[in-house]
């Protein structure tokens, strides 16, 4: 066989090799996705303490072996639930800062964007909390801890920006001895905690009597309006620009993964 032959021969072996490699690599995310999927209803139904890997086990087609191929632990799943979790998001809020409105709306649109995955995947959006538990963390996988603190910087950044804008813009000024991470950490803290308890105790006295619509709009324009960001919410019909967001981004487009 001559040179060139060979040397054909070799690279047509190489993109077969490559070929079967990339079929068994989908292979393998498709039935990851699949497992995930799975975990997430358990858990919604079960709950995380009362979730087991013989439980996933039971109601999968796979067995035990194969299922701990692709999470060494009950935290691990955990802890990929939470990467899906933040990659939702991300896909959510990119989506939700294409909305054309001041620096403000496009604040709000990405606090929309929020509440509907908190509303839509409350079990991904608890995860994200329980992940970053000690218990969990101690048991999940290194590649997994490090793909979640990578994601929650991707996050973290592009909530910065929303800040940065509005400063660079001038509608919002930073106070003395207020710095922008402080205001990033307070709009998260007060979205997600309005999330959770609209989520997890809409039946309590003082959470049933609000308006689901416009819950979340009016703690965000108490938290906004107090950091002076403008324009302030008796300067600008902020209901009329929630329902702009759900209509313009949301209603028959939604955005997904």
């Amino acid at each position: 066989m001559s040179f060139f032959c060979k040397n054909q021969s070799t690279k047509e072996s190489k993109c077969i090799i490559r070929r079967v490699s990339a079929k068994r690599q989908q292979a393998i995310a498709d039935r990851e996705a699949e497992l995930l999927v799975l975990a997430e209803q358990l858990v919604g139904e079960e709950g995380f303490a009362n979730f087991t890997m013989d439980k996933l086990t039971n109601n999968s087609s796979y067995s035990k072996g194969t299922i701990y191929n692709h999470f060494n632990s009950k935290e691990d799943l955990i802890s990929a639930l939470c990467i899906k979790s933040l990659q939702k998001e991300l896909c959510l809020f990119m989506h939700a800062a294409t909305f054309e409105g001041n620096s403000r709306e496009k604040c709000l649109a990405v606090l929309y964007a929020y509440q509907k995955h908190a509303f839509e995947n409350p079990t991904l959006f608890m995860c994200v909390l329980s992940a970053k538990t000690p218990a969990v963390m101690e048991k999940s996988s290194p590649e997994r801890l490090e793909k979640q603190e990578e994601l929650t910087k991707e996050v973290t950044q592009f909530c910065d920006g929303l800040f940065s804008d509005a400063i660079e813009d001038g509608s919002l000024v930073l106070r003395t001895g207020v710095e922008l991470n402080s205001l990033v950490f307070a709009i998260w803290a007060m979205s997600f905690g309005t999330n959770a308890l609209m989520v997890s105790a809409g039946a309590v006295e003082s959470i049933s009597r609000l308006d689901n619509r416009f819950a979340q709009l009016n703690n965000i324009n108490l938290l906004l309006d107090g950091m002076g960001w403008h324009p302030l919410s008796d300067q600008c019909d902020y209901r009329q620009t929630w329902a702009r967001i759900e209509n313009q981004l949301f209603t028959n487009n939604p955005a997904t993964l």
